[in-house]
């Protein structure tokens, strides 16, 4: 029984490094981060504390992520005048994203060559590859925790649900 006991332990021990990480849960304090947006302003998330901040992660080669643009952009409308800030974050280069916003314009703030984020907030496959789908969600509360984190199409429902919730006090945080 002991040599069982000691070869399932090993096992397992063997067995860990070959799971898939998801670093981020929902509950725990968010990766802070301070960067510059497109039109030159820093933006720091530690700066941020006591306001609602949706991060979302996106490309402009993602289709799902174009089709996202217009709901985001009225989601913004809606939330305007309330402690929200929403940030857009791209891992391509300012003349990629510059081009395409000339044609799909967003009404919040932009940022590019955000790798450096990306690998604070991706998840990692089990052969420790970055894993992160576009476009890619993380509501981050008042107190600096993620609220909400999900990826794909169209959370923009949802998010504000969530938002609007936040906002009033009636949740510590949110369960996706």
């Amino acid at each position: 029984m002991r040599n069982v006991l000691i070869f399932l332990a090993i096992f397992a021990a063997l067995c860990l490094p070959a799971t898939a990480q998801n670093r981020l849960q929902v509950g725990e304090r968010a990766p802070v981060f301070a960067i510059e947006t497109l039109d030159g302003k820093q933006f720091d998330l530690a700066q941020a504390q006591g306001k609602v901040v949706l991060v979302t992660f996106w490309s402009t080669r993602c289709a799902i992520c174009q089709s996202e643009i217009p709901k985001l952009n009225e989601l913004t409308a809606r939330l305007k005048g309330k402690n929200v800030e929403l940030i857009a974050l791209s891992m391509e280069p300012a003349t990629r994203i510059n081009a395409f916003l000339s044609k799909h314009p967003f009404d919040f703030r932009v940022v590019s060559d955000s790798f450096d984020v990306v690998l604070k907030y991706a998840d990692r496959d089990k052969e420790g590859n970055l894993d992160m789908g576009f476009p890619a969600y993380f509501l981050i509360d008042p107190r600096g925790n993620i609220a909400f984190k999900d990826s794909g199409w169209d959370h923009t429902q949802q998010l504000e649900t969530k938002i609007n919730s936040l906002l009033a006090g009636q949740l510590a945080s949110a369960r996706p």
